[in-house]
């Protein structure tokens, strides 16, 4: 057996069985008969049986083996009725075994059953030749037996337990190694996630900066070689050209600083309500047109994919506003919903009543399609003009199984 405990229980049965047998040769007189016999065959088969019941063999072995020693031990009390009820201590020993070692519940009732049989027959052959009948002899070594089986069943069980342990113990071990990659797998992903979310975002600052800077440093290079080409023929008209050169450098430059100030922001650690607010503030400072932010709950609810969309958006209203409203105050209002957020950009400017979108408001558009947006503007002859942007916010439905 593995434990140790079960290795001292295995080395006290035999030597218990053993002494037992020697006791019993001792009632033998000199000159010795069949008992002897029985005695000298009885002690090497005890020995050969305990072996290979304590080994690991095949379970109808150690059955067989348990019935070879149920046998011999029935045959002591049947030729010693002298002893009295001293065999039973042989049963008891047994019965240890039995329980220990078996739990199928036919398997164990067959020897009870048997011990019964064996235990009354005994009993009645004794008073047959003795006339005397002991029930508290009986009672008290039958006791042993009985005890002999209980100790046997908590062996047994303690057995079971320690092994339930040792494989839950495993498993244990197993869940917390499978856990722990997991773990190392999910830290992996969100490094992948975060790079990604990183490259995404400079991949759309270089769209910026190619969608605004390049439009306009192409437009730029085109009112040059105009201003080149009139220097010499109409002085006047080259001053103007090279003005729109001059408004065309100007906002190159802001562009250009915007998307420098975007890359920065990251590690800044403020609210997107704060960059809005500043991106008015300095608006409103370079152009004197008066700003106003309206945002009806917490910034931080407004996925973090969207804001970058939505601070280019109110950019270019604002560029919009004054570049071709020439509007005095322009309101920025965000409204969150559950399922949706809602953008208002409105002003007081001079407005037009037939709309042809220019390229700001073309990219704009463009920027609401891609996350599933909706976008519209409305605009009459001094009334101003007004953009309204919906986004659709998709929330993780989270079930619960019973």
């Amino acid at each position: 057996m593995k434990s140790f405990s079960l290795f001292l229980f295995s080395l006290v049965r035999v030597l218990m069985l053993v002494i037992l047998s020697g006791y019993f040769l001792q009632m033998v007189e000199a000159g010795g008969d069949l008992r002897t016999i029985y005695i000298i065959f009885a002690i090497p088969v005890f020995i050969v049986s305990h072996f290979i019941q304590m080994s690991n063999v095949r379970t109808i072995v150690r059955v067989v083996c348990s019935f070879v020693d149920f046998i011999m031990i029935s045959g002591f009390g049947f030729l010693f009725h002298e002893s009295g009820y001293l065999y039973l201590i042989f049963f008891g020993v047994l019965s240890t075994t039995v329980f220990l070692l078996y739990e199928n519940k036919k398997l164990l009732g067959l020897f009870s059953g048997l011990f019964f049989a064996v235990w009354v027959m005994i009993s009645l052959q004794i008073y047959a030749q003795t006339s005397v009948f002991s029930l508290s002899s009986n009672i008290v070594n039958g006791m042993f037996v009985f005890y002999g089986a209980f100790v046997g069943s908590l062996i047994r069980n303690f057995r079971n337990a320690k092994e339930t342990i040792s494989v839950q113990y495993g498993q244990l071990n197993e869940s917390h190694e499978a856990l722990q990659a997991a773990h190392k797998q999910l830290r992996e992903y969100a490094e992948q996630v975060e790079q990604l979310t990183v490259i995404r975002e400079r991949n759309e600052i270089a769209r910026e900066i190619h969608d605004t800077v390049g439009h306009k440093m192409t437009a730029l290079v085109v009112q040059l070689q105009v201003a080149h080409e009139m220097a010499e023929r109409d002085a006047g008209k080259a001053k103007e050209v090279i003005a729109v050169c001059e408004q065309l450098t100007r906002d190159s430059l802001h562009e250009l600083r915007v998307s420098v100030r975007t890359l920065k922001e990251d590690g800044r650690g403020i609210s997107f309500h704060e960059v809005l607010q500043e991106l008015l503030d300095e608006f409103s400072a370079m152009t004197q047109m008066e700003t106003r932010l309206t945002l009806n709950s917490d910034s931080s609810a407004i996925p973090s994919p969207l804001q970058p969309t939505i601070k280019r958006i109110v950019q270019e209203g604002l560029t919009n506003a004054k570049k071709h409203g020439n509007a005095g105050v322009c309101l920025v209002d965000i409204h969150l919903e559950d399922s949706e957020i809602r953008l208002t950009i409105k002003d007081d400017g001079i407005g037009q009543k037939n709309i042809v979108p220019n390229f700001g408001l073309i990219n704009m558009k463009e920027r609401v399609v891609e996350h599933g947006g909706s976008f519209a503007i409305r605009s009459e002859e001094g009334e101003g003009f007004r953009i309204y942007i919906t986004f659709p916010i998709e929330r993780e439905e989270v079930g619960v199984s019973v």
